[in-house]
């Protein structure tokens, strides 16, 4: 279910970037459906049911994987994290995800978010590279990516195919270690 109602109110100084608790779980996951349902920054379009969204989360949680949100009032209004892959040969990679309400964004939350999450990954984890796909008409984001260090792999044409248009998507990675 969206998030409604505004928050023209947000400013970086009454933001908190925290590491992900059990008890925001559903606030998370009510931000992500209202990101996905924009259906312009992450590939989804909605999200997946709660149950899922709480066993992944709490999974990465347990494994003490960055997971961030960025909080207003108890609200979860943006986020960030690094999944590593399922197949222990590619443990030392990690896929980036974030997003930010889009009354939040403009604001330099989501680079605070960014970098607390590459700190994490690099004193904590195993990961040794950060990889991300962003549509290319996310040109705010590219830019952030790139101003932390993400240098480009290459474009993947048609990667979405959405109400019969299609997008592209730039891949890019970080080394961390």
């Amino acid at each position: 279910m969206p998030i409604s109602g505004t928050y023209n109110w947000v400013t970086p100084m009454s933001v908190e970037i925290v590491y992900a608790r059990p008890e925001l779980l559903e606030s998370f996951w009510q931000t992500l459906d209202t990101v996905a349902r924009e259906r312009m920054y992450i590939e989804m379009t909605e999200a997946a049911p709660l149950e899922q969204i709480t066993r992944f989360q709490t999974q990465m949680i347990a494994a003490q994987m960055p997971v961030y949100y960025a909080l207003k009032d108890e609200k979860v209004i943006g986020w960030v994290d690094i999944c590593p892959p399922g197949n222990p040969r590619l443990a030392h990679r990690g896929f980036l995800g974030m997003g930010l309400l889009p009354q939040a964004r403009g604001l330099g939350l989501g680079q605070k978010l960014l970098e607390t999450a590459l700190e994490h990954a690099r004193k904590k984890t195993a990961l040794e590279k950060i990889e991300l796909l962003v549509f290319t008409s996310n040109i705010a984001a590219i830019g952030l990516y790139r101003k932390l260090g993400f240098s480009e792999i290459g474009i993947i044409r048609h990667f979405r195919k959405l109400d019969g248009v299609y997008f592209d998507c730039l891949e890019m990675e970080l080394f961390i270690k």
